[in-house]
């Protein structure tokens, strides 16, 4: 069978530069899994994507689908056939469908369930340029686009308008109609190095033709010049570059062929914090901060071109003079910040809704202040100065600077608080308080910072669960995911002794509303668990942690009794405990038990009661002895011999009414002491 390689190619208007990569791998992936799907073999694939195209390259794709094997099930014999043999009118009817002139010639299938009548078909292997069409629409289905876009008169939809359309099997063009245009084999160069079409000879020759035409068409190709170049200019001017990757990953989304220049701009501008002149640098104008090698930053930029121009210094003076303003701007917006304090901005948060029922920032910063103290005095910090970042930590979001810098909130109020010479810790917390930002992202680490964060998402979470707006599948406005997720790394990366209820508890209180917090306690263990799961633990552990006695609340304790578990698990006797504790529990099930019934030595009957109530009572003194959950598992494990006995030679449910209540105080006392650790009866066998 005849195979070779592919090329698909779709030229665009620029297409979006943060979601370029995202929709490369998308279309590359739904274009593979309909291969797959169709049947059709193939070798290596590849992606590619520039700022006007999407590409999909695969090597050694076979001509022809592999033959398919059809089967379908008609009737039953008896259904098929009538006393006398005939053919019924389900069995008619079920060869018309197949298109079956002679009813003999269908098989019959025996199974289980008795015998039916089946036609069986080799259907031969369709064409590859039969199919693409329908390949390409069916990819193109669940790209990861919102808002798709219409142009001319049709009624086409693509992320951006299309312009041309390649599809090359070898050398040969293949004929489809795809989003609205002709395929064929000329491509488009350089919108301004090579305007002119590229006239592509075969599949295998595409890199290397948009190469001559001033396009680096492989993404990760143009990412890794960018860098390398970036890190060469910096070592030029004997500094380093910030190398930041999402901002990597956009130039590269903007640029055919990459040419890194360098600019700078007035040093005045270093007296306002860095952090505003970052954002402005690759927030606004999508360059590259050059700092010392000590990490101060440089009056320098560098930028990437799109072209390499004949007048590389007229390229550079435009954009030094494209981030002049910028700078101006924030320079001027901090010192008209800085003129007033956060406490003297507190009374302009009255005027800034936080949400239409729950009241304003102003309302939302009095909150945090409360919840901050109460949080700090769990945790042996200084609840007044707790109370005191809770209450500036919001007052950032009326400074002008923050209204034109939207990422630096938080950020500004540490240094404004800096410079109204609040305390360091204060200044921290207010800095930190909305951390983490993002997955996997730096959690606060001071205790007054820990606290002022915690109570910030809490009253969040509270207050949009108590009006009814939880998150649903699609949509989160109030980032709830993230925040929940926030407070459980933050208590659980910094070993925090804070219990989950109680703090949601005095979070409802501060809202002066009756809210039931049941669900937001529920929502947050549920995003508890799925991040252990991604962290690789079992789900049966961390649902035998939560359904324990101590259960989940404390997020710091249950993760040492989570790791504890999970490495257990793998312990020799962890088989035989889990099994012995679904034996508990089914007992307890059937005849529930008090688990502080009295237990009466006198009606043991034997040794083996005797043994077990001893170990059963060794186990507990061991148990007040210690808190390593390791430990405790080890003690646990000791028991399994006693237990395995105890169910071998004792029947629990006697006849004898007070011997069987006596033996239940037993179980239910066993139960009792596993459950301290984790309900073993919900793990599932190693």
């Amino acid at each position: 069978m005849r195979a070779e390689n592919f090329l698909l190619e779709i030229g665009t208007e620029e297409l979006p530069p943060k979601s370029l990569k995202q929709l490369m791998i998308a279309l590359h992936d739904e274009f593979c899994r309909e291969l797959d799907k169709r049947g059709f073999s193939y070798g290596s694939t590849r992606a590619y994507a520039t700022p006007r195209r999407l590409v999909v390259a695969v090597d050694d794709l076979a001509e022809y689908q592999s033959d398919q094997e059809i089967e379908k099930r008609g009737p039953s014999v008896k259904a098929a056939y009538s006393e006398d043999g005939e053919p019924t009118r389900a069995l008619l009817g079920f060869a018309r469908a197949c298109q079956v002139d002679d009813v003999s010639s269908l098989e019959r299938l025996v199974t289980a369930k008795g015998e039916w009548v089946v036609f069986r078909q080799t259907q031969a292997g369709r064409p590859f340029d039969g199919e693409l069409e329908a390949i390409v629409s069916a990819a193109m289905a669940d790209l990861p686009v919102e808002r798709k876009m219409r142009w001319g008169d049709g009624r086409t939809e693509f992320v951006r308008p299309v312009h041309w359309v390649v599809a090359l099997y070898g050398k040969d063009i293949i004929d489809a109609t795809i989003l609205g245009h002709h395929t064929g084999r000329q491509s488009r160069g350089h919108r301004f190095m090579h305007p002119g079409p590229i006239e592509l000879e075969s599949a295998n020759s595409y890199i290397e033709a948009c190469r001559q035409a001033s396009v680096i068409a492989d993404f990760e190709e143009r990412r890794s010049i960018i860098a390398t170049d970036l890190e060469r200019c910096a070592e030029q001017l004997g500094a380093s570059v910030d190398l930041d990757p999402d901002l990597l990953d956009e130039v590269a989304s903007l640029v055919e062929w990459p040419r890194v220049v360098t600019g700078r701009f007035d040093a005045d501008y270093l007296k306002i914090p860095d952090e505003v002149l970052v954002s402005a640098m690759k927030g606004h104008q999508r360059y590259f901060p050059i700092r010392t090698k000590t990490g101060d930053l440089l009056p320098q930029f560098a930028t990437v071109a799109n072209i390499a121009s004949t007048d590389e210094p007229a390229v550079i003076h435009g954009n030094e003079r494209v981030i002049r303003p910028r700078l101006a701007d924030a320079a001027f917006f901090f010192n008209k910040d800085t003129k007033t304090t956060l406490e003297e901005k507190l009374p302009r948060l009255s005027q800034v809704v936080f949400q239409t029922k729950l009241g304003t920032y102003s309302d939302k910063a009095d909150r945090i202040a409360a919840l901050s103290g109460f949080i700090a005095g769990h945790l042996g910090a200084s609840a007044a100065d707790a109370a005191r970042a809770g209450l500036l930590c919001k007052a950032d979001l009326i400074s002008d600077l923050v209204g034109e810098f939207p990422d630096l909130q938080g950020v500004m109020g540490g240094h404004y608080a800096t410079w109204d010479k609040e305390p360091r810790e204060i200044c921290e917390a207010i800095r930190m308080h909305y951390h983490p930002t993002s997955s996997g992202g730096s959690v606060p680490t001071t205790p007054l910072a820990c606290c002022v964060a915690i109570a910030d998402k809490l009253d969040s979470l509270v207050g949009i669960f108590g009006i009814g707006q939880p998150p649903t599948g699609s949509r989160d406005p109030y980032a709830l995911r993230r925040q929940a997720l926030g407070v459980i790394r933050i208590i659980v990366e910094n070993s925090l002794p804070l219990n989950l209820g109680v703090c949601l508890a005095e979070a409802a209180r501060l809202h002066q509303y009756q809210y039931d917090v049941s669900g937001v306690h529920e929502y947050i263990l549920d995003r508890h668990a799925n991040w252990y799961q991604d962290l690789g633990f079992h789900a049966d552990v961390i649902a035998a942690i939560r359904l324990g006695t101590a259960g989940a609340d404390d997020l710091s304790q249950a993760d040492q009794r989570i790791r504890a578990l999970q490495e257990f698990k793998q312990h020799d006797h962890a088989a035989n405990l889990i099994a012995a504790n679904k034996r508990v529990a089914n007992i307890l099930k059937q005849s529930p038990t008090d688990s502080q019934s009295s237990i009466n030595v006198d009606l043991f009957d034997g040794a083996t009661e005797a043994e077990m109530f001893d170990a059963l009572c060794g186990a507990e003194q061991k148990f007040s002895a210690t808190d390593e959950y390791s430990e405790r598992l080890l003690v646990l494990a000791d028991q399994q011999q006693h237990i395995d006995r105890y169910f071998d030679d004792v029947l629990v449910m006697a006849d004898d009414a007070p011997i069987r209540r006596n033996r239940l105080a037993t179980v239910a006392r066993m139960r009792k002491l596993f459950l301290e650790v984790a309900d073993f009866s919900v793990l599932q066998t190693p």
